[in-house]
C-alpha cells in the first residue's frame, strides 16, 4: 500500500492542483491499495475546504505548534502504507513518474527515492515569472539529501524516528543526512517528478524575510551542529559556507592583531561573487545582496554556539474528516 502524504499551509489554488495530480496518478497507474492524507498547518485560507472537496482524503489540522517536520510526522503516524510518498502542498506530481520507482506488485524500488522537479516561480501576487529545473541532471544520481518530495519505505522512516521537529526549516536535509549516516542514500531519478509552484529563494522579499525570521539558522547553524559527527554533512558545509570559514580566519587575524588585509579583500571578493550569482543580472542588487550575505555569515557563525530552539514533542491535531 502507498500513502500519499501532503502537508500545507495557505496553499490555495496550488493545493487543488496537488490533489488533482495525486488522483490523476492513482487513475493513470490503476492503483488499488492507496490512501491520501492531508496535514494542514492551521491555514487561514480555504485549504481545508479544498481538501474536503475531494473524496477519500484523511484530513488533519494542527492547531498550535506546527512546522513541516511536525506535519510529516503526523501524516506518517496516521498512515497505513508500506510506502510513504511525501508531497508539499505546492507541488503537482507527474502521473508517469510513479511507475519508475514503485509498483503495487514489487513495492518501492529503493528504500529512499525522489526525482527532479520543475520550479515555477511567481511573485507575491501569484503572477508567473519564470521556470527552472530544481537540478540540472541528465542521469540518475545517488545523493545524501532530498527536498520536499520523496518516497520512503515506512519501515525505514520508523527506524530513523521520522523527522526531528526542532527543525523549523531544512528538516528534509537533516533527514537525508541521518539516513546517509546509516548508509541509506537517496536514489534521485533524472525524470521530472513534479511541478513546484513557489516564490523563488532569490526573491529579495523572501530573502530578507527568511533572514530576519532567523530561518537560516535552522538550515545552517542548527543543521551543522546537530550533524557535527556525521561525515556526510561536511561536503555540504564546505560547499555552502566557504565564506564563513574565511570570516573565521579574519576574526582570528584580528584577535592576533595581524596587519594583513588580504583576508578581508578575499572575503569581500567572495561576497561580491555570491551576490552576482544571486542578483540574476540585476546589478543594482549587488550591494544589497552583499550586505545580506555578510549578515547571514555572521549570524550563522554565532548561531552555531547560541541558537538552541525548542524540540517539539507534543502538538495538538484535529481530525476534520
Amino acid at each position: 500500500m502507498i500513502s500519499f502524504i501532503v502537508i500545507g499551509k495557505n496553499e490555495g489554488w496550488k493545493l487543488k492542483k496537488c490533489f488533482e495530480s495525486i488522483f490523476k496518478t492513482v487513475e493513470y497507474n490503476k492503483l488499488i491499495n492507496y490512501e491520501v492524507i492531508y496535514v494542514d498547518s492551521n491555514s487561514s485560507d480555504n485549504s481545508i475546504e479544498i481538501a474536503k472537496s475531494f473524496k477519500k482524503i484523511k484530513i488533519f489540522k494542527i492547531t498550535d505548534v506546527y512546522n513541516a517536520a511536525i506535519g510529516r510526522n503526523i501524516g506518517a503516524k496516521e498512515s497505513n502504507g508500506d510506502v510513504l510518498f511525501f508531497i508539499d502542498g505546492d507541488m503537482e506530481i507527474m502521473p508517469d513518474f510513479l511507475p519508475l520507482v514503485y509498483s503495487e506488485k514489487e513495492g518501492l524500488n529503493n528504500d529512499f527515492v525522489s526525482g527532479n522537479w520543475m520550479n515555477y516561480y511567481y511573485d507575491k501576487d501569484n503572477n508567473f515569472i519564470s521556470k527552472f529545473p530544481y537540478l540540472n541532471i541528465d542521469v540518475d544520481t545517488i545523493e545524501k539529501v532530498t527536498g520536499g518530495l520523496f518516497l520512503i519505505k515506512s519501515s525505514i522512516w520508523n527506524d530513523i524516528g521520522g523527522m526531528r521537529s526542532v527543525f523549523k526549516k531544512s528538516q528534509d536535509i537533516d533527514l537525508g543526512l541521518r539516513l546517509a549516516k546509516k548508509r541509506i542514500f537517496l536514489h534521485r531519478k533524472k525524470e521530472i517528478a513534479a511541478n513546484h509552484h513557489t516564490i523563488s529563494y532569490l526573491d529579495k522579499n523572501r530573502m530578507w524575510r527568511d533572514l530576519f525570521s532567523w530561518n537560516h539558522l535552522y538550515a545552517r547553524s542548527l543543521l551543522y551542529r546537530k550533524n557535527i559527527l556525521n561525515r556526510y554533512m561536511y561536503g555540504r558545509l564546505f560547499r555552502n559556507e566557504y565564506s564563513i570559514f574565511l570570516l573565521l580566519i579574519i576574526i582570528i587575524n584580528l584577535l592576533m592583531e595581524y596587519k594583513s588585509i588580504l583576508f578581508l579583500i578575499v572575503y569581500f571578493s567572495i561576497i561580491i561573487f555570491k551576490s552576482l550569482k544571486k542578483s540574476q543580472k540585476e546589478y543594482y542588487r549587488i550591494f544589497e545582496n552583499s550586505i545580506y550575505f555578510l549578515l547571514r555569515d555572521i549570524s550563522v557563525f554565532i548561531g552555531v554556539f547560541i541558537f538552541f530552539p525548542t524540540q517539539h514533542t507534543n502538538t495538538t491535531i484535529k481530525d476534520v474528516n
